[in-house]
């Protein structure tokens, strides 16, 4: 009985040793979680850098174009008039240079003008906050209507989206070079039947200081629903296109486009005018003519995409969405419905990156008997969100507004000063807001991830220019040395 004493005690005190162990850790976390530790953490190294400033710019495509003008030389074009160009910046006494373009393939240049580059020189002008824009009305024989579009930077790449080829529709591709080098470019067309084969469009050289003019009919002929899509080695290219409609005999309807915001699954399309009410119901793809409002979208990727239109009026009244899909390389263009006449904001969502524009017209309808009644139609591009400022150039034209689309949750206090002084926009959250601009220049503030389009309606003519942010070129970087 001795020995099992002493090994019950035994066996007690080991009982009791590792009792006093658990408490002592326990105490010891008890502790840990009260006393502070030293607080550091281990951040890579990296600095702040702003590249020098460089030369800003901006390219006007200049005047207007007609083809075969002279019937010895069907393909030719030739400029029917001046266009008036406009220049803003920040500060507003900045000095700016204006270079003509060589426009040597355009029979009338001496008379009418040619593309124009506007530059600023290095700390001459606020980053980002130089602009132009251009506008000109017409009325030939064989175009009619009003047209306005923003001076764009040169790039290395551009997506058009306008325009049609099919009978009674034509379209010029205009490609400026405003850089010291050349250009070698590549023009691929896109239709609703798929990607459209035109190698001759391939490799085509746009010297240093000069404009190059292409048909698009000549590219693809007879298609309803183009998409463009220019990308250049060399030299930057300004990228636009020129569409123009005759009905019967009579012109009826230019619009010269610039490019549209980059591919992305999110796109907005601020400001787009409808002057009068009517349309085609969403599910007649590819509705004959031009006088109902439809959207164009296109998706670069090599599968199907499932697609939403968000279709609301500016004044925030109603609203509508629009389900789609796209088929592999193929352009869809999708009628609006049925709209009362009013602005629109158009917001596509889809599940892989698509480019887009609106088209919406003014004026005649094409099926009225009378043909030669005036008409005009616009094409409104998506835009990217603006920085917190900008600059606005506002050429002449009918009733020029401003659009201001917020496409964020909270309300935005935006700043618009023209010529009759400041004023304080409120553009709601998730909503849209238009103010009456006067002057050919105008200066925007708070408009951090703000979109914007001026457009200009009257009786007979109908335009929108998109106003899109400046390149990254002077945004600071953050670099991380290895």
């Amino acid at each position: 009985m001795a020995v099992d004493r002493r090994t019950l005690i035994r066996g007690g005190i080991r009982a009791l040793g590792f009792l006093g162990a658990a408490a002592l850790a326990v105490g010891l976390l008890a502790a840990a979680a009260y006393i502070p530790w030293p607080d550091h953490r281990a951040e890579p190294p990296s600095v702040l850098v702003r590249p020098a400033e460089s030369r800003q710019q901006r390219v006007c495509p200049g005047p207007l174009l007609t083809l075969g003008e002279d019937a010895a030389a069907a393909t030719a074009v030739t400029s029917v008039g001046p266009a008036t160009i406009v220049t803003a910046a920040e500060p507003a006494d900045a000095v700016l240079e204006e270079t003509q373009l060589e426009a040597s393939e355009d029979a009338g240049a001496g008379a009418d003008g040619t593309p124009v580059a506007i530059a600023a020189e290095p700390g001459g002008v606020d980053a980002g906050m130089l602009a132009g824009a251009q506008s000109q009305a017409v009325d030939s024989e064989t175009l009619r209507g009003f047209a306005a579009t923003a001076c764009a930077e040169a790039v290395a790449e551009s997506w058009l989206v306008a325009g049609a080829t099919n009978l009674g529709r034509s379209g010029l591709v205009l490609l400026a070079n405003p850089t010291a080098v050349a250009a070698t470019v590549d023009v691929r067309v896109f239709g609703e039947a798929g990607a459209v084969d035109a190698p001759s469009a391939l490799g085509i050289i746009v010297p240093a200081g000069t404009q190059r003019v292409l048909s698009l009919a000549g590219l693809a002929p007879d298609v309803v629903s183009p998409v463009v899509h220019v990308s250049s080695t060399g030299g930057a290219i300004a990228a636009s296109l020129e569409h123009s409609v005759v009905v019967g005999l009579a012109p009826a309807g230019i619009e010269l486009t610039g490019a549209t915001a980059a591919p992305a699954t999110s796109q907005v399309i601020p400001g787009v005018p409808v002057p009068q009410a009517g349309g085609v119901e969403a599910t007649e793809d590819h509705a004959d003519g031009d006088d109902h409002p439809v959207v164009r979208l296109f998706a670069p990727g090599g599968e199907a995409v499932e697609g939403s239109i968000g279709v609301v009026a500016e004044s925030g009244s109603g609203g509508d969405t629009i389900e789609t899909t796209l088929q592999p390389g193929q352009v869809l263009d999708v009628p609006l419905g049925t709209l009362e006449a009013g602005v629109y904001t158009l917001r596509i969502e889809a599940d892989a990156p698509v480019v887009a524009a609106a088209r919406t017209t003014v004026g005649g309808a094409e099926g009225q008997t009378d043909a030669s009644a005036p008409s005009d139609l616009a094409w409104t591009v998506a835009t990217a969100p603006l920085l917190e400022s900008a600059v606005v150039a506002v050429p002449p034209g009918p009733s020029p507004t401003l659009h201001l689309v917020n496409p964020g949750g909270a309300a935005v206090e935006a700043t618009v000063t023209g010529a009759g002084g400041e004023r304080v926009v409120s553009v709601p959250a998730a909503g849209a807001a238009s103010v009456a601009v006067d002057g050919d220049r105008v200066v925007l503030g708070g408009t951090q991830g703000v979109h914007a389009s001026v457009s200009f309606s009257g009786a007979d003519e109908l335009a929108s220019m998109a106003v899109q942010p400046p390149g990254p070129l002077d945004s600071p970087l953050q670099v991380y040395p290895r």
